[in-house]
C-alpha cells in the first residue's frame, strides 16, 4: 500500500500506525543521507534542505513512540509535515508501507 493511501485510511492513529509510517519514512531518509554525503555532490544544499524537512516528521514520530501515544494535534502535525514534504520535494508518492 502506498504511504498516502495508508495515511488516509487512519481515523484514530495508534502507535502501530506511527511505526509503520516511520519505517517507510526512514527508508527515504537513509536514501537522502546517502545522496548528501556522496563525494563532490553538487546538490548537497538541496539534499540537506530535504533532510531537514523530513527530519521534522521523524522527530515527531520518535517523540510519540517514546511516550507510547499520539495526540490528535501531533497526528495533524505529522500529516501536515509528510504532505508538505511531498509538495515541496516529492519522492514519497510511490513509497510503500508494510501494514
Amino acid at each position: 500500500m502506498r504511504i498516502f493511501d495508508y495515511i488516509d485510511t487512519i481515523e484514530k492513529p495508534t502507535i502501530d500506525n506511527i511505526r509503520v509510517i516511520y519505517k517507510a519514512i526512514n527508508v527515504k531518509y537513509d536514501e537522502l543521507i546517502d545522496m548528501a554525503v556522496e563525494p563532490n555532490s553538487k546538490n548537497y544544499n538541496k539534499w540537506m534542505q530535504t533532510l531537514d524537512c523530513l527530519k521534522a516528521s521523524e522527530d515527531l514520530i520518535i517523540e510519540c513512540i517514546g511516550k507510547n501515544a499520539i495526540t490528535d494535534m501531533e497526528w495533524l502535525q505529522l500529516k501536515c509535515n509528510v504532505y508538505k514534504f511531498q509538495v515541496k520535494y516529492g519522492g514519497l508518492k510511490y513509497l510503500n508501507v508494510e501494514a
